[in-house]
């Protein structure tokens, strides 16, 4: 890997975590997103031909094409445990 594409990715990786906030949750997105990418799935956002799946991911996420939200136990139906 070059110096540009690191530069690169180094400049993705903060836009996108400056959306997502919580490291954890951008690794999981990136990853479940990655995968949809190398099943065939069209990138949302115009990107260099040469770039990777997770470069395309993490522009995705840094655009906004890709987001997230937190769903509290009770809304899943799950109940929790009564003590």
């Amino acid at each position: 890997m070059n110096t540009t594409q690191e530069n690169n990715i180094a400049q993705l990786l903060s836009a996108a975590l400056a959306k997502v906030e919580i490291p954890e949750v951008l690794v999981n997105m990136v990853s479940r997103r990655v995968r949809l990418l190398a099943k065939g799935a069209k990138p949302l956002v115009e990107v260099p031909p040469q770039w990777n799946y997770m470069q395309i991911a993490l522009k995705e996420i840094a655009e906004g094409r890709l987001s997230w939200e937190f769903i509290p136990q009770e809304e899943k139906g799950e109940s929790s445990p009564e003590a």
